[in-house]
């Protein structure tokens, strides 16, 4: 029995030292792994930064906003950071900043998108779907947009300026190729808009933006009918739109 009992010891004290020994070891390989991971991550650079969804930006402009420092090192990239410097610029409407697999830096952008033009204290603006005042800039497309004008010298009245964008939105869904023609809307100062299509060139009084889409089908037919019947409008000063189920034809004096 002393001589069973003592084997047994040994044999539980072997075992303890080889899971012991295991540990250690086990140990020791994670600690490598963390210091060659850490010494990994240290010397990781930027392989390449891509900018990706600008249309009427340069890629370089956004580029300059990035501003990687000179090492490139990954550890020292904020994307936080460059998403704060490039969301400043007046055209970008969102932006998203991350690091790929392979440590190429990838900015994702959302451009603001101008739906017209805007005159105000005799400057050009461009103005988006939001109503956001955008500066005028030269583009990397050709923009062909509509004009805004009658505010004057003024700052922008933004319940005008919401009238006349509400009155093209809804153009542009009731009738696209209208809205293609659109090329200016003067908007007064009670909020009586007059439009101008390149299609035919002659005012319509349109009114504010109540009963719009009564009005731009009225618009719509009155066009078609003199399309049609080969019209001559040389003599008219103006259509008016703001009475029901009639367009009214001014004659030029």
């Amino acid at each position: 029995m002393f001589h069973n009992a003592a084997a047994m010891d040994i044999i539980s004290l072997f075992k303890k030292q080889r899971v012991l020994r295991i540990t250690l070891i086990f140990i020791v390989l994670v600690v490598i792994v963390w210091i060659l991971a850490l010494r990994w991550q240290q010397n990781r650079v930027v392989s390449r930064v891509s900018v990706v969804g600008t249309n009427l930006l340069r890629q370089q402009e956004i580029l300059d906003l990035v501003k990687l420092n000179g090492t490139r090192a990954v550890r020292d990239v904020n994307t936080a950071e460059i998403e704060r410097r490039v969301a400043k610029h007046p055209f970008v409407k969102s932006v998203s900043v991350f690091m790929s697999v392979s440590d190429a830096l990838t900015v994702q952008i959302e451009e603001r998108k101008p739906i017209a033009m805007l005159v105000n204290k005799g400057r050009q603006f461009y103005v988006d779907a939001e109503g956001k005042v955008l500066p005028y800039r030269l583009t990397e497309t050709v923009l062909d947009l509509p004009l805004l004008s009658g505010f004057g010298r003024g700052a922008v009245d933004s319940v005008r300026l919401a009238m006349a964008l509400s009155t093209m939105n809804t153009l542009q869904e009731q009738n696209s190729k209208l809205f293609r023609s659109l090329s200016e809307i003067d908007i007064h100062s009670g909020g009586e808009m007059t439009l101008h299509f390149t299609e035919r060139p002659l005012p319509i009084r349109f009114g504010n933006d109540e009963q719009k889409e009564q009005k731009i089908a009225r618009i719509a037919a009155f066009m078609h009918h003199v399309e049609q019947s080969h019209s001559s409008l040389k003599n008219i000063a103006f259509a008016d739109v703001r009475w029901d189920n009639v367009v009214i034809l001014h004659p030029a004096n």
